[in-house]
């Protein structure tokens, strides 16, 4: 089971939601995709149609703008749905696949389905972080839960958390535009919601390019949701905010090489760094030949690499010392073979 707290790099989710356009192979190839780019998990949107909108719903704005066909929202979430069947199929093959299978479920009908399908996560979308009915059935399940907080204030956030009543709960700052103008992507608020909140925090990005979710991973986000297509040129709601295969890589190398270069939060040197003291560090040694009862100057000594059992801190305390016996020119100085008179 996933568990957010415990995980030691961000956790990259390729959001497919309804860029398959309803079509089961393009979902298909989708989640091969992800997983070939880096991804941790894919996460579908599973909804019925009547609960987003009824037959009247007009599109608002940015629907209009990104989606160019001569149909209404009913029709239009009903032509981007899949079906029960083709669901499992998918989450079949995820699970074949090893990557992490997430569903977006937006009301007790695909809460049932989802149910069945034994995802890995459960998202509860920003739209419905108020819906305390669908929180109270999602509350009884035992699976990982993610919060989206877009829209949202604090105490908002506060009472979602509370009526969800799972352990697991990690939240995701996010703001509710499609595309985000990086003017208003207040990555800031991560921070915010780290200090006031005692969970997981990480970021749902809907800016286009990588930038909005390379900024969050350096700014602690535990997970990192990403719209993802195989074509951003197509349209549709929300390919051109979406990554590609290639940005999708771009992120995950990137989660995995900051975790790497942020190591451990000790002053200590490594291991393997330690391992090349003996290389990089410097010792004492004889400059010339020295004969016995020799009584040593400054110009009888130089300190060099590599490092030996003398270590340059004895420099003072050898000038003035007598040799105990013959020692040739590089030879290490030994202490134990010196003498004060």
């Amino acid at each position: 089971m996933i568990n957010f707290k415990k995980i030691k790099k961000s956790f990259i989710i390729a959001e497919i939601g309804i860029n398959h356009e309803g079509k089961f192979l393009n979902a298909k190839k989708l989640i091969f995709e992800a997983k070939k780019s880096g991804a941790d998990a894919v996460k579908f949107q599973v909804f019925k149609p009547h609960t987003l909108a009824n037959k009247k719903l007009k599109k608002n704005k940015l629907q209009i703008e990104s989606s160019k066909k001569k149909e209404d929202l009913y029709e239009m979430w009903k032509r981007v749905s899949l079906n029960e069947k083709e669901l499992f199929k998918l989450r079949v093959f995820a699970k074949k696949i090893n990557i992490f299978f997430i569903c977006s479920v937006f009301d007790l009908e695909s809460l049932n389905l989802v149910k069945k399908l034994n995802v890995d996560a459960y998202k509860i979308a920003s739209s419905d972080i108020t819906d305390y009915f669908l929180h109270s059935h999602i509350s009884k399940q035992k699976k990982p839960v993610i919060l989206s907080t877009g829209m949202a204030n604090e105490r908002e956030i506060k009472v979602a958390v509370k009526n969800i009543k799972n352990k697991n709960i990690s939240i995701l700052h996010c703001v509710s535009l499609y595309p985000c103008n990086i003017k208003f992507a207040n990555l800031n608020r991560i921070n915010a919601l780290n200090k006031k909140f005692d969970l997981p925090v990480g970021y749902s990005d809907h800016c286009v390019g990588v930038n909005a979710s390379i900024i969050a991973i350096t700014m602690g986000a535990k997970i990192i949701e990403k719209h993802f297509t195989l074509n951003k040129k197509r349209v549709g709601l929300d390919h051109a905010l979406s990554a590609d295969s290639d940005d999708l890589k771009i992120i995950c190398d990137f989660a995995i090489q900051y975790s790497l270069f942020k190591g451990k939060n000790s002053i200590e040197p490594t291991r393997y760094e330690r391992s090349f003291q003996k290389f990089f560090r410097k010792g004492i040694y004889f400059k010339k030949d020295i004969k016995k009862n020799k009584k040593l100057d400054i110009h009888d000594l130089i300190v060099r690499r590599p490092k030996n059992n003398t270590p340059p801190k004895y420099y003072n305390k050898i000038i003035n010392m007598i040799a105990s016996k013959n020692f040739s020119k590089s030879e290490s100085v030994n202490l134990n073979l010196l003498r004060k008179k």
